[in-house]
């Protein structure tokens, strides 16, 4: 059985073998390791059998030398239509340009549709995706990969909460939500505004609420900024005598509210940053090269781009691509890969830039933990050493931003 797989792609006939005991005829091709299967008797005289067209040549050697008449009936095979096809080579032109223009057209794209989103959101969507290749009269493997686009939608259209693209055959199905803006008309909670951290405040800017600190005053975490109890304020030269009714009175004469604003303090940080004298950094020279492959299982035939480039450094990105004919998919793969040229430059530090280097990176650090609002107006370096060819440095940062943080009223 192992024998008799892909037959149709070898070619094979049936033969007629007559004489007598055309059985003795049999072994004899079986001795030559001949592969002969589906063996009838016809009649007492002949038999018959199928065998590779590759093994017709030999099996005609092996009968010169016997008294067995051989005939040929049928033929079938990839072999034997490729034949047929030389002999009429309009017919297999026209059939292989057909086989070509159909499978041209099914990996292109024909259609984009866009739901789930208004009107002018749309127009955005299009107009993204036609930067990013997604339109149509466009050849599937040139599309960027589809979870890209996705990423790159939601970053650059900000009414754009979440989408995802489907791939339907020929039609890629864009479906999108928007972001919803939240009903602010709600009751809101009373709250106060309490400092989220140390600091010395600089600015105020109350929307409401009764201011409890002032400027240049000293907070530390958890002090109350802003109030959200509005109220008589206690005299201190109000008569003591007055009895716990009115007393209690006073207490509900007070007023609760939401306390909102922001409240700008001067805050203080500290940093340890290890930076090395030697540096290596990667850079693209702008240099690429392109190569188109077709994948076939584990067999890969370069289609474009056969020779590559001499570069000593490079960077690949590389994307493979399913071929379709119609709705189905093919056993094929368009593999697209771009090799860009890269180099890697040494560079030697002094003490002096890798100090500079070591304070924007500690300002780095600390940007990415604060609030994007937050400035850093002050920087300097408190301790400094060297050893095993690097430089640690100890840096002070003073820094503006807003710690005022809600607190509900209980």
């Amino acid at each position: 059985m192992k024998n008799k797989q892909g037959m149709f792609f070898k070619g094979y006939v049936t033969i007629y073998i007559k004489g007598r005991r055309p059985e003795l005829f049999l072994n004899m091709l079986m001795k030559e390791n001949i592969f002969i299967w589906d063996v009838q008797h016809v009649n007492g005289n002949m038999c018959k059998g199928k065998v590779y067209i590759k093994d017709v040549r030999k099996l005609k050697q092996i009968r010169r030398n016997t008294h067995f008449k051989i005939s040929f009936e049928g033929k079938f095979g990839i072999p034997f239509f490729f034949a047929r096809m030389r002999t009429h080579r309009p017919v297999a032109l026209g059939i292989t340009l057909a086989c070509l223009l159909i499978l041209f057209v099914s990996n292109m794209v024909w259609n984009v549709k866009v739901v789930g989103v208004n009107e002018e959101i749309r127009h955005e969507i299009e107009l993204e995706l036609n930067k990013y290749g997604l339109k149509e009269g466009t050849l599937k493997y040139r599309v960027d990969p589809l979870e890209h686009i996705e990423r790159s939608l939601i970053r650059d259209i900000k009414d754009l909460m979440w989408v995802g693209i489907e791939k339907r055959g020929t039609t890629y199905i864009v479906q999108g939500v928007e972001k919803t803006v939240v009903d602010q008309t709600e009751e809101k909670s009373p709250q106060h505004l309490v400092a989220a951290k140390d600091g010395e405040i600089i600015q105020m800017m109350v929307e409401s609420g009764q201011p409890v600190v002032k400027v240049h005053q000293i907070v530390k975490k958890g002090d109350i900024l802003v109030s959200g109890i509005i109220g008589e304020q206690k005299n201190e030269n109000e008569d003591k005598e007055k009895d716990d009714k009115e007393e209690e009175q006073k207490k509900e004469a007070d007023q609760k509210i939401r306390a909102e604003g922001e409240i700008i303090a001067e805050t203080w940080y500290q940093s340890e940053v290890t930076v090395p004298m030697t540096a290596h950094h990667e850079t693209l020279t702008g240099n690429k090269d392109r190569h188109y492959k077709l994948r076939l299982g584990k067999v890969t035939v370069p289609i474009w781009g056969i020779f590559k480039e001499d570069y000593t450094e490079t960077y690949s990105i590389t994307e493979e691509t399913t071929l379709h004919f119609f709705r189905w998919k093919l056993p094929i793969n368009v593999v697209s890969e771009t090799m860009f040229e890269k180099r890697t430059i040494e560079e030697q530090r002094s003490e002096k830039e890798a100090v500079e280097k070591g304070i924007e990176q500690a300002k780095r650090e600390l940007s990415n933990q604060l609030d994007t609002d937050a400035r850093i107006v002050y920087e300097k370096v408190l301790h400094q050493s060297r050893e095993n060819d690097k430089v640690k440095l100890h840096v002070f940062m003073r820094v503006h931003e807003n710690i005022a943080k809600p607190q509900p009223i209980n």
